[in-house]
């Protein structure tokens, strides 16, 4: 089918323009400018050329422009007539179009019906894992993706997630429960395995830390009771040497004792027996004395006697004369 055809008819439109003859004008305009050379002190002229340069340079653009604008109004016209023409098209097409659109929407709703069907025979423990939304595949609403295939296609999920929490629950570790966690958030059998087994080091490393502690502290308590041990064997020996000690004072004490209790009875008995010799010599004494006592009752006669004695013995021979009574005269 050739469908509708316009018939256009086209002039051959023709451009000229003095295009060498400008260009003349230009290079002998930048001729002038060819070696010059600018100070300082000149600044101000330069930027005065400049501006005039690109004053030229816009003016030439503008007649440039205004050529091209108006070379372009037929086909402006033109346009507009064609779009208008064309757009003539758009209301059966947006009508029967819009009538295919609602056949789709209702396959695809149909569609989605038999995937949510499908997805029922998901076991509900996966389903926490495998959410439909999470699982969903929008090309299973193609016409052309069979059922067989999405239901091969959940088949898959449900065989793998099965797998990789067998694996993950086959761990035994305190982690596990935390790990099925991670994969329900990341469906990752790897990101669940990385923090079990980073967990079973961390608690290995703590594990190790608490032994050694335990170690150091069973070391801490040996040490300790071995120092109570010995302060007390210490202070066992001190006591034993102290009561030693104690009991060798003592032993000397009684010792001192006795032998002072034994010099007190030698000397008590040599007292006593100095006492006696002192009494038997007053005694034996006394007895001589009383021998030479004069018997005052018997006849008295006149002796004399030249005795040589120190004056103290001589007072004591005075005094014993009086004691017994016997008159005596000093003989010059």
């Amino acid at each position: 089918m050739n469908g509708i055809q316009a018939v256009i008819t086209q002039e051959n439109a023709k451009i000229t323009c003095n295009f060498k003859q400008v260009e003349k004008a230009i290079q002998d305009k930048l001729a002038e400018y060819e070696g010059i050379v600018f100070t300082e002190d000149s600044k101000a002229s330069a930027r005065k050329e400049v501006a005039s340069l690109r004053a030229e340079k816009k003016s030439l653009q503008d007649n440039m422009r205004d050529a091209k604008t108006q070379y372009m109004k037929p086909w402006e016209n033109f346009e507009a007539q064609a779009n208008k023409l064309i757009g003539l098209y758009d209301e059966p097409i947006d009508l029967i179009n819009g009538q295919i659109q609602a056949f789709e929407k209702k396959r695809i709703a149909e569609k989605k019906q038999l995937i949510q069907k499908i997805y029922k025979c998901v076991p509900e423990d996966l389903q926490v894992y495998i959410s439909l939304e999470r699982i969903y595949n929008p090309k299973w609403e193609n016409a052309t993706y069979k059922e067989k295939d999405i239901k091969a296609d959940i088949a898959e999920f449900v065989h793998k997630t099965e797998n990789d929490l067998n694996t993950i629950t086959s761990m035994q570790s305190e982690a596990v429960e935390k790990a099925l966690n991670i994969y329900k958030d990341s469906l990752s059998l790897t990101d669940a395995i990385t923090y079990i087994n980073n967990y079973e080091q961390q608690k290995q490393q703590i594990l190790a830390r608490e032994q050694e502690k335990q170690r150091q502290e069973e070391a801490e308590k040996i040490r300790r009771e071995e120092r109570k041990k010995m302060l007390a064997e210490q202070r066992a020996r001190e006591a034993q040497e102290a009561a030693l000690r104690q009991a060798e004072a003592e032993k000397e004490a009684v010792l001192r004792q006795a032998e002072a209790e034994k010099e007190e009875a030698l000397r008590q008995a040599e007292a006593e027996k100095i006492a006696a010799v002192e009494q038997a010599r007053e005694d034996a004494a006394q007895e001589v004395i009383e021998s030479f006592i004069p018997d005052i009752e018997g006849e008295e006669n006149l002796y004399e006697y030249r005795i040589s004695l120190s004056n103290d013995a001589k007072e004591k021979l005075e005094m014993y004369m009086d004691s017994v009574g016997i008159e005596w005269e000093m003989i010059e």
